[in-house]
């Protein structure tokens, strides 16, 4: 997955290659992601502020039929 978007209170962009890896149920809703900035009080504080918008792209490989369902 591919995440731009900017970081929390800031205009500035935070672009990513990341890691589809939560299975877990507290992200609900169409296109929504959890983005993991790390442990301790500095990253729990930066999680806590990330409310932004921003633009994902789930990549596949090349001949993949992705389920659409």
């Amino acid at each position: 997955v591919f995440l731009s978007t900017t970081y929390p209170n800031q205009a500035a962009p935070l672009n990513r290659l990341m890691l589809a890896q939560d299975t877990g149920g507290a992200i609900r809703g169409a296109v929504r992601a959890d983005f993991f900035w790390g442990f301790g009080d500095q990253a729990g504080a930066q999680a806590g502020r990330m409310k932004q918008r921003g633009q994902l792209w789930v990549l596949f490989p090349k001949g993949a039929e992705p389920a659409l369902d």
